[in-house]
Parts: C-alpha cells; structure tokens; sequence
C-alpha cells in the first residue's frame, strides 16, 4: 500500500515539473486581446514574440536593473526590421507612480495594436496597464 503512495507522489511531482516547462515555453501572458506582458527577455525570445504579430512594444524594465540581459537598444533594432516601434519607459520596481501610470496610458492610447509590454517577471507592466484600466486612461 505505501509503495503504490509513493508511485502517487512521484507521478503527481512528475506531472507538476511537466506542467512548468510547459508554462516556461510560454514567452508571454495576454493580459487582454490588445496587450500581452513578458519577463525576462533574451534576444531570442523577444525575436519570436515579435514574429508573433506585436506591432508595438513598451519596455518598462531599467536597461542598468541587475540582472537585466537585454538593453532597450538591442531589442529596438531587432524590431526595427520587422516595422515594430519600441518605446522606452523604465519604471523602477516597486515605485510606480501615479505619473508613470499616465504616461503608459497616453502611449497605450496612441500605439498600434497588439502591444507587447516587458519588464522583469511582468508584473510591473501588468500592474501599470491594471491601474491605467482600473482609473479609466485606457480607450478601446
């Protein structure tokens, strides 16, 4: 009886390592039909989400943040060949304003769509699109 327990726990553990590779090969989070956010960006990455049909992408992660792996001019001249505009707004973690809320609204407002938001784990990106929503800045 204990070793059929055990046969469990493995096969639940085993379905659950399964289940995060399989969020981890997702490159970005819809947060609606006209925005998506991503984390941690690599060269690569950010080549396939724009083959991905983004037309416009706002970068919110501090080209000098620790860890950062990408600066906002790498990915810019990658999406330059593609005719997708990059606009750079770094917010600093954890400190977003009530002025960077209403500035992500006027770009949000005025950039072709789909938008691709980027920061660090996307939080910060989802969190400036909710409160722009949530203050009524968004026009769809």
């Amino acid at each position: 009886m204990t070793n059929l327990f055990w046969k469990g726990v493995v096969l639940a553990s085993c379905l659950s390592c399964a289940s995060l590779v399989v969020a981890a090969n997702n490159l970005s989070h819809a947060l609606t039909s006209t925005v998506s956010v991503s984390g941690q960006m690599t060269t690569n990455k950010f080549q396939q989400l724009i083959q991905q049909g983004f037309k416009s992408v706002i970068v919110n992660r501090p080209d000098q943040e620790q860890g950062n792996q990408v600066k906002v001019g790498q990915l810019r001249s990658i999406a330059e060949k593609s005719q997708v505009s990059v606009i750079y707004q770094p917010v600093n973690s954890g400190q977003i304003s009530q002025a960077n809320i209403e500035e992500f609204a006027r770009y949000y407002n005025e950039l072709p769509k789909p938008i691709l938001m980027v920061c660090r784990s996307g939080t910060r990106s989802a969190t400036l699109f909710n409160q722009a929503k949530s203050q009524g800045l968004i026009h769809e």
